[in-house]
């Protein structure tokens, strides 16, 4: 089972992305060190006149070749850097 399918059931699917809230990407990032997956970016969602949107303000992280300095830099950018109005968070990985 691939981690997303642990996910998926509770959380939404748009544009063939996970959108998870920030709490829950937290804990997504937690076994995705474990994993040792390497995340390519982290994409931010909002609400713009009741629809989700895709927030341009994204991390890209796509130079980075390690694993452990991904999700650092992710967990860093989710918990103090993320625009007040993003609803939900999704990441590009390598699995």
């Amino acid at each position: 089972m691939q981690l997303k399918d642990k996910y998926q059931t509770s959380e939404i699917i748009k544009a063939g992305e996970l959108l998870l809230t920030p709490v829950d990407a937290l804990k997504f990032i937690q076994e995705i060190e474990e994993r040792n997956i390497l995340i390519f970016g982290v994409n931010l969602w909002c609400y713009i006149d009741g629809q989700i949107a895709e927030d341009p303000s994204s991390l890209d992280l796509s130079e980075i070749d390690d694993p452990q300095t991904s999700v650092s830099i992710a967990r860093e950018f989710i918990t103090n850097n993320l625009p007040e109005d993003t609803a939900f968070v999704s990441f590009v990985l390598d699995e």
